[in-house]
């Protein structure tokens, strides 16, 4: 019987018997640092990061298999995967349209106005909303808001995602991180934090932070990016006048895609011919001649809808009446999209119907449109279903800066979802339920009420979220696993020497944020939290300043585009700069930093 044990035994079951304790703590801080130096890089996207820092362990035998895979089935991925569904039910409904066109009318009365509540606004969501969600649903009224006040985007952009994050951290729910740390603390045998158990000190952060970007940021802010009316409005498209067009047998000079719709034509190209030609004002147009136009976005919309007139890149299965939407979106940093052609059979395919118009980053705009593959910057007019643009956006593909043809409310569903959200909040914070329990019944319900269905709750989930937090759970298990967190936390201990516990936060503030700028925020507070836990205990007081400021740290980061996903959304819309983030987000980290050590004191002694 022991013979036949021992022949089934567990390869890596083996090679972990054989590992010296302190071999495996080397083990994992070499692991660690390769997951660092591979986040900071960015050679690889950071879900698969973080897999293959899970995989690494497991294959070690610093983990075992159902240790390393243990950061799916814990509560805060499945909070977290649960609350994207419950953001994308809210806002799918248009509950929140009607606030937006009361913020864009209130920055024709003035802009200041327009931008504090843009802030407070944005925060408030982002405490019960995914901060991501927030700022891709806000940033389209933040666009519109510096088209018609004459202000650059980039006035207006960043502070709208410093805002996001500051609200972000106000409730458990705000954002992943918040779940994390806290499932990470509960893990280890620590009460979990409360869904309002931080908030005072946070709204302290917030109006700090609010404050600071009304004042000085909005000083520093970059001003470049405030383009003419012509540059921003219009687009170049290719069209076909078919059979039915009003212009075919008309002078151009006397043509309707002149005189009503404006329309500058660069070149045209007769039926089956492949020359072009700069037309003059005697032109006439025939049958089948495809002509380039730079036409204002307003008045495409309008000719797309004219009899005869045919955009060459507009493609796709036939759509039911009401069924497509306009989108204006931009190629961001990264995006898949970039290098592939106009009008090709993938572009439209993962579009699921065309592109109106484009507007080139520093290209030529006499050049055809299907010639040139799309590049980083370049803004569409594409006209598709929403789950398609959701489904890019996901990925970030695309960042969305405008919507057309916007159905009306549908009341049923509005309320159905704001009431779940409630319910879920409620009833986590009332202690009736753990988040987790609440948060999936409140999708149930959602799916039992067909507020969404089953394709779209898939959809709604950011699984490279879920993958990522998966994944980095596993360096806390193997810290922990392994006592690394316990001889950091020493060590920290030693160096710090007699100082004050709050000398101890300071540093621990200090070191998280500063990690968050050049790798993810979840991978820090992963990292840090167990570190923060060990050292609490080792100094003899209560861990729960100590897991707030990591929470606070871990979320709280301005200084560089790739800290945090909203901070790289923005980052081509408000034509920014690195250095634009350095100048603003590192007074904001350091006074953030400076209020979290006098506030986390005052709400949780030490």
């Amino acid at each position: 019987m022991m013979a036949l044990k021992a022949t089934t035994m567990d390869p890596l079951h083996t090679f972990r018997a054989l590992l010296p304790e302190n071999i495996a703590f080397y083990l994992t801080l070499a692991i660690i640092a390769v997951g660092i130096f591979l986040f900071v890089k960015e050679s690889f996207t950071i879900d698969v990061t973080a897999i293959l820092i899970m995989t690494l362990f497991i294959v070690t035998g610093v983990l075992a298999p159902e240790e390393g895979f243990k950061g799916f089935t814990n509560s805060a991925t499945i909070t977290v995967a649960c609350m994207f569904v419950l953001s994308f039910a809210l806002f799918r409904s248009g509950v929140l349209d009607p606030l937006i066109r009361l913020l864009i009318r209130l920055g024709r009365w003035h802009f200041l106005a327009a931008l504090v509540a843009l802030m407070l606004f944005a925060a408030a969501l982002s405490a019960f909303i995914n901060d991501t969600a927030v700022v891709a649903l806000l940033m389209p009224a933040a666009l519109r808001l510096a088209e018609r006040t004459g202000v650059a985007p980039g006035k207006l952009l960043m502070p709208l995602s410093f805002a996001a994050l500051l609200g972000g951290v106000c409730t458990l729910i705000g954002t992943s991180t918040n779940i994390l740390v806290s499932g990470i603390a509960e893990e280890q045998g620590f009460a979990p934090l409360g869904m309002f158990e931080f908030a005072p000190a946070a709204i302290w952060l917030t109006l700090a932070g609010v404050a600071y970007m009304l004042t000085i940021g909005l000083w520093i802010l970059p001003k470049r990016g405030s383009e003419s009316t012509e540059q921003t409005t219009t687009f170049v498209t290719m069209v076909r006048f078919e059979d039915g067009a009003a212009d075919i047998g008309k002078r151009l000079a006397d043509s309707q895609l002149r005189k009503e719709f404006d329309a500058e034509v660069r070149w045209l190209r007769h039926f089956r011919s492949t020359e072009r030609a700069t037309p003059t004002d005697e032109q006439v147009i025939q049958q089948g001649d495809e002509l380039l136009i730079v036409i204002e976005r307003d008045r495409l919309r309008e000719l797309r809808r004219t009899k005869g007139v045919r955009l060459l890149t507009e493609e796709g299965r036939p759509a039911e009446p009401g069924e497509l939407r306009l989108f204006e979106v931009v190629v961001p940093k990264g995006s898949r999209l970039a290098g592939r052609r106009l009008g090709t059979w993938q572009l439209l395919r993962d579009l699921q119907h065309g592109i109106i118009g484009i507007r080139r980053h520093d290209r030529d705009p006499d050049e055809d449109p299907g010639d040139l593959p799309l590049s980083e910057g370049d803004i569409l007019l594409l006209a598709s279903r929403q789950q398609p643009i959701y489904n890019l956006m996901q990925e970030d593909a695309i960042t969305v800066i405008d919507e057309y043809e916007i159905k009306g409310i549908d009341i049923r569903k509005a309320v159905t979802a704001a009431l779940v959200l409630a319910g879920v909040i409620g009833a986590a914070s009332a202690g009736i339920a753990p988040i987790v329990i609440t948060a999936i019944i409140g999708v149930l319900a959602l799916l039992l009420t067909r507020v969404i269905t089953p394709e779209e709750a898939y959809a709604a989930v950011e699984w490279k979220v879920i993958f990522l937090l998966a994944g980095v759970l596993s360096m806390g298990a193997a810290l922990q696993k392994t006592g690394g967190d316990q001889l950091i936390a020493n060590g920290l201990f030693d160096l710090l020497g007699d100082g004050s516990p709050l000398l101890a936060l300071a540093v621990i503030f200090g070191i998280t944020f500063l990690s968050t700028n050049v790798m993810s925020n979840n991978a820090t507070a992963a990292l840090m939290t167990p570190i923060a836990l060990q050292l609490s205990t080792a100094m003899g007081v209560s861990e729960r300043p100590f897991l707030v400021g990591v929470m606070f740290a871990a979320s709280l980061a301005f200084m560089t585009p790739m800290s945090y996903q909203t901070n790289s959304m923005i980052y081509v819309p408000g034509n920014y700069r690195f250095n634009d983030y350095l100048k603003v987000g590192t007074p904001l980290n350091i006074l953030v930093w400076i209020v979290a050590m006098v506030v986390i004191p005052m709400y949780f002694p030490f």
